[in-house]
């Protein structure tokens, strides 16, 4: 299990669980979910997202560019 941040510069803009089973399928979901995280905070739009595990260890940050449309 992981927590995703989304975040706007480093704020919190939104908390997602996520119960997928590697690191790399959760940085993949997520990165197909920031379009619609984006369009729930108009005007906050996230520019990152942090991945951490179950025990709250940071385990990537990974920004938002060309593929968040």
């Amino acid at each position: 299990m992981f927590s995703i941040d989304w975040l706007r510069g480093a704020i919190p803009v939104e908390r997602e669980i996520c119960v997928l089973v590697t690191k790399d399928e959760a940085i993949t979901a997520a990165k197909r979910r920031a379009p619609d995280v984006a369009k729930r905070h108009s005007g906050r739009e996230p520019d990152s997202f942090r991945l951490t595990d179950a025990g709250g260890k940071i385990l990537a940050i990974v920004p938002i560019r060309d593929w968040k449309r």
